[in-house]
């Protein structure tokens, strides 16, 4: 799956900063996103909330994991990663939690541009590789799905 890159999104918000439009929605192969400009006395930045779906099911298959085998999940940008939708909120997932396949499992923020992390399969969290609010690279390891639930562990 190719993913647009940052600078990308980056110059997208960056033109609808500078614009007098109160809304935008861009798609592509690999993106879709929609933003909206907020209320109230926020500076245009701060206004702004980037709403990002996640990449087109048209794409390339998914991997599979076989039984007993584990899948990483690694981070398909530079960003920070979170465990939960926004501060003080419940982590989406927890080492040993069952996932379905697209089941949202952490956010890659850059930007202030939002992009969801979802399970590649059908699974088990077996590890969770980075704390929350950590700066992740390109391919680093996030989260590690298995297709066997842990021993001891309650989903």
């Amino acid at each position: 799956m190719v993913f647009p890159s940052i600078e990308l999104v980056e110059e997208i918000v960056d033109l609808f900063n500078r614009s007098g439009a109160s809304e935008l929605e861009f798609s592509d192969a690999s993106l879709k996103f929609r933003i909206r400009r907020g209320s109230g006395s926020a500076t245009p930045a701060d206004a702004i909330r980037a709403v990002v779906a996640s990449p087109s099911v048209d794409g390339p298959p998914r991997p599979v994991a076989s039984p007993g085998s584990d899948l990483p999940v690694t981070s398909f940008m530079h960003g920070v990663f979170h465990h939960a939708p926004a501060p003080g909120e419940k982590q989406f997932v927890s080492i040993g939690a069952q996932v379905a396949k697209d089941q949202q499992i952490g956010i890659l923020e850059a930007m202030k541009v939002f992009m969801p992390v979802v399970a590649p399969i059908d699974g088990f969290v077996a590890v969770i590789h980075v704390e929350n609010g950590i700066e992740v690279a390109v391919g680093q390891p996030l989260v590690t799905i298995s297709a066997t639930p842990l021993s001891g562990a309650v989903s």
